[in-house]
This record gives structure tokens, C-alpha cells and sequence, in this order.
């Protein structure tokens, strides 16, 4: 038995010296832990091995990994002496499962949904040790199954599990009716976080299906692959409107072109992280309609983009969520300006948000701020404490930012002052912002300050790259009453 290399160092320090190998064995959080990386016979799990080391964590919540890969099960993986290997349905992680220590999470990493299903062969779920948190990971795709075998179309999840997170690598379908991706209703029910992604899934209904299910989740995240973002095309449509009551919290990731949101009521959700990747090729495009009906309730909103937004969509979503507290933009603030050729369609674009088109505006601050002019008094972000603006362009016009913030300082017809505390901005590495100098922003700490925002600008050190007169013929910034 063989751990991974955060084990082997973690033994190597009790080797240092007496001292060392004292102040590490009382150290629980240290033992709280353990991967099995077994590849071969010789380095199966010794239950012993296992159990000792768990059980110098004292009674903090202990966790077991069990990489299953290089598998027999797959033709790939037979070994050449003709004999069986599969880590996870080896004797001695049987027996750590029936016999303990008790694990609050255990993750099992498989070749094939078969391993896990060989598992609950030799010992049901329910006879289990209790477990709270399951992590199960299948690669299956490269992988091809021997002969002889029923391929599986099922988990059996033990019934203590409230947290699953299911990743199913290349599978593309998995489960049938009455087992959306092969879970059964009655587990889904408990769970108060799930957790799924699938690189090549290409069954949104089936997915949909689940969480008609969720009724008491809480905390969920999903990893869009390369063939399911879209939840209303693509040759299947999903399976209606799903509303989760008890959801709080939502992480999207490889968000880059999904219509999730169409399908969603989500009545108590406070926190949304939408994050792109950056290998993810085309337009960054996500739907969000009447967020003030399916997230009426949001507080927390982090938007994490490969590339900018389009900001009138952006500036739309932002005005219809009156009750955020902290936002997060992530290279979601576009560097862009319109362009005759395409003026007809942010006319149209703006007609369909309600509003009437302003002058050639492309940045969702501008657009902000024009429409809180319009109104006499804030009605854009008026809960707003948190505001982070991360990665802008080098050509960036900053003084949207700037007279955006001033907007909201200097309006006179407020029943009370501001609600922004606290504001952060950063840029592109090795990039400096088109026309600004470095004691611009001490102005900006300065103002801010004064005003009870605590700031943070950076870089800091910022090399003047004047190029245009028109910022001599007013402040950078505009916070000055």
C-alpha cells in the first residue's frame, strides 16, 4: 500500500527527528486524510495501514480516496499474466468500508461504472459504515469494457449519503426513466449539495430530470461539457420549468453557452458563480431571463469570463437584481465600442430591455449610470456593498467606473448615503490602462476613502500612455461634489 505524495511527505517529516515526529502526531488535521494510489497488486490498501493513520486525526471528520484506475475490467488494462485487478473491489477496501474507520467523505475514481457497481456486489451500500459525502468519478470512454460483463446502467448509493458529486468523464448517457443518470428519486430527495459534470454528456433532459427531484438541495454545481450547455436544442428539449426551494447556493462552470436559466426557479438562491473557461473557443453567451422572477432573492453574484459580455445584456441581468450586496467581474467588462455597421442592433437590443437607445453606449457602467440618471434616484444595485472589477482591458475607459461610483455618491434626492464599501479593480498583467498615471489613483483611494469605500486598485505602479487630449480637459476622476 502505497499513499500519494502528500502521504510520503508527511512521513518523511516524522523521520526529521523526535521533535518533528511529536508536534506532527498531534497535528489531527494532518491525519484527517488518505489517497490510495494503487496500480498493481503488490501496492494493494492494507486495511491497518489505513485505520492507523485515520485514527491519529482524533475526532475530526476523516476522508478516503481510492484511485481505481488500470483496471482489468477494461480490455486496455489486462494484465499479461492473466491476472484480475480492481482496486475497488479489493477485500481490504471492502473491509475498511464494514469495519471503519468511519468516513465522512470517501471518493472512489473508476474506470468504469461497472467498478462501482462490482463493489456493491461484494458489499451493499447499506451495509456500509455511515457515510455523508460521496465523490464517484467514472473515465469511462477510452476505456472499453472486457467481454463477458453487463455493462452498468446504475449507482446504488449508500443512505447516509446527503452530499454526491457524480463525474462522468466521457460517458455521454447513463441511467433510464425511472433512474435519471441512474440515481434513484429517493436519494436525490436527501441530498443537500450535489455535484456533476460530464466532459461529453449529452443528456440535458435526463439531467433536468434529476433535479425535479432535489426538493431539498442546498448547495449545487454544475461543469457544462462540450455537447450539453444548451438545455432547449440540439435534438432534445428539457423537461420543464424545475423550481428548487431550498437552493442557496449555485457554481456553473464551462458556462459558455448555456440556457440553463430557462428552466430554473430558484426562490431562496443568494449566491450564483458562473464561471468560462479559457480554452472555451466562440462568444461567451449565457442566458438569464427575468432574474428578478428566478432568483428574486440574490445576494452574491461572481461572473468569471474568458472574454467580455455583451454589456447591455449584462447591464439588463444587473438591473433586475435590486437585492445583490457583492459583485464580481471578471474580464466581463468589454473594451468595445459600436460601430456604425452594427448600430442597428443595439437599437433593437435596447428596445427589447425596455429602454430607449442612448448614444453608442457599449459599456454596462455607462449603460448603468444613464439609466439611473434617467430614473432621478438609484434604482440600479441599490443593496450594493461589494463591487470587484477584475482583468479590465488595457484600452478600457475608466471613467465609466469612476463617474458610475460618483453617480451613486453624489445623488442628492437618496434617503441615505451609499451602500458601497468596499471596491476593487485590477487589470490585465503587464497591461497599463490607456491614459492613466499612477497618481491618479491615490486621488481615487483618497476620494473613496473619505467617502467610508475602502479601495484597492492595482497595478500600482502605472506608466503614463497618453494618447488622447481629451482626458487633459477634465479629472480622471470625478468624485468631487
Amino acid at each position: 500500500m502505497w499513499g500519494y505524495r502528500r502521504e510520503k511527505q508527511l512521513l518523511y517529516i516524522t523521520l526529521v527527528c523526535k521533535t518533528w515526529c511529536q508536534a506532527a502526531r498531534v497535528t489531527h488535521e494532518l491525519w484527517s486524510s488518505f489517497s490510495l494510489d494503487t496500480y498493481s497488486p503488490a501496492s494493494s490498501p492494507a486495511y491497518e495501514a489505513v485505520r492507523s493513520w485515520l485514527s491519529r486525526s482524533g475526532g475530526l471528520p476523516k476522508s478516503l480516496r481510492v484511485d481505481g484506475f488500470d483496471c482489468s475490467h477494461c480490455k486496455n488494462f489486462q494484465r499479461d499474466d492473466g491476472d484480475f485487478w480492481c482496486p475497488i473491489i479489493h477485500p481490504e477496501l471492502v473491509k475498511l468500508l464494514s469495519e471503519g474507520p468511519v468516513l465522512n467523505h470517501l471518493s472512489l475514481m473508476c474506470p468504469l461504472p461497472l467498478c462501482y457497481k462490482k463493489l456493491c456486489e461484494r458489499l451493499h451500500p447499506s451495509l456500509w459504515n455511515p457515510i455523508n459525502s460521496l465523490s464517484i468519478r467514472i473515465e469511462e470512454g477510452p476505456n472499453e469494457m472486457i467481454e463477458g460483463e453487463v455493462r452498468s446502467n446504475s449507482f446504488d448509493i449508500p443512505p447516509d449519503v446527503t452530499s454526491l458529486e457524480i463525474d462522468m468523464g466521457h460517458v455521454s448517457s447513463f441511467g433510464s426513466p425511472g433512474l435519471p443518470l441512474g440515481i434513484s428519486p429517493s436519494v436525490y430527495a436527501r441530498l443537500k449539495s450535489f455535484s456533476f459534470n460530464g466532459v461529453t454528456w449529452g443528456d440535458a433532459r435526463a439531467f433536468l430530470q434529476a433535479l425535479h427531484h432535489c426538493k431539498s438541495l442546498e448547495i449545487m454545481t454544475i461543469s457544462f461539457g462540450q455537447g450539453w450547455g444548451a438545455f432547449d436544442g440540439g435534438g432534445h428539449r428539457a423537461a420543464g420549468s424545475v423550481s428548487l426551494p431550498c437552493l442557496r447556493t449555485l457554481h456553473l462552470r464551462h458556462a459558455w453557452k448555456t440556457d440553463i436559466f430557462k428552466f430554473l426557479t430558484l426562490p431562496a438562491l443568494t449566491e450564483l458563480v458562473v464561471r468560462g473557461e479559457e480554452h472555451e473557443l466562440g462568444y461567451f453567451w449565457w442566458g438569464f431571463p427575468n432574474p428578478e422572477l428566478r432568483c428574486p432573492n440574490l445576494r452574491i453574484f461572481r461572473f468569471y469570463t474568458p472574454r467580455a459580455v455583451d454589456p447591455l445584456e449584462l447591464a439588463a441581468t444587473l438591473k433586475n437584481l435590486p437585492h445583490l450586496t457583492e459583485l464580481t467581474l471578471s474580464r466581463a467588462v468589454s473594451d468595445r465600442y459600436v460601430q456604425d455597421d452594427d448600430y442597428d442592433d443595439v437599437v433593437e437590443q435596447w428596445h427589447r430591455h425596455g429602454e430607449e437607445p442612448e448614444a453608442r453606449m457599449r459599456d454596462v457602467f455607462q449603460i448603468l449610470r444613464s439609466w439611473d440618471q434617467k430614473c432621478g434616484v438609484s434604482r440600479i444595485l441599490p443593496s450594493l456593498q461589494v463591487l470587484e472589477i477584475l482583468d479590465l482591458p488595457s484600452n478600457y475607459d475608466f471613467s465609466h467606473v469612476c463617474k458610475f461610483i460618483s453617480a451613486r455618491l453624489t445623488n442628492r434626492r437618496r434617503q441615505a448615503n451609499d451602500t458601497l464599501k468596499e471596491l476593487t479593480v485590477t487589470f490585465l498583467p503587464a497591461q497599463t490602462p490607456n491614459n492613466c498615471i499612477s497618481s491618479d489613483f491615490k486621488n481615487v483611494h483618497e476620494e473613496l476613502e473619505k467617502r467610508g469605500i475602502r479601495a484597492s486598485i492595482t497595478p500600482s505602479e502605472l506608466k503614463p500612455r497618453r494618447g488622447r487630449r481629451d482626458w487633459y480637459d477634465e479629472s480622471l476622476y470625478f468624485f468631487w461634489e
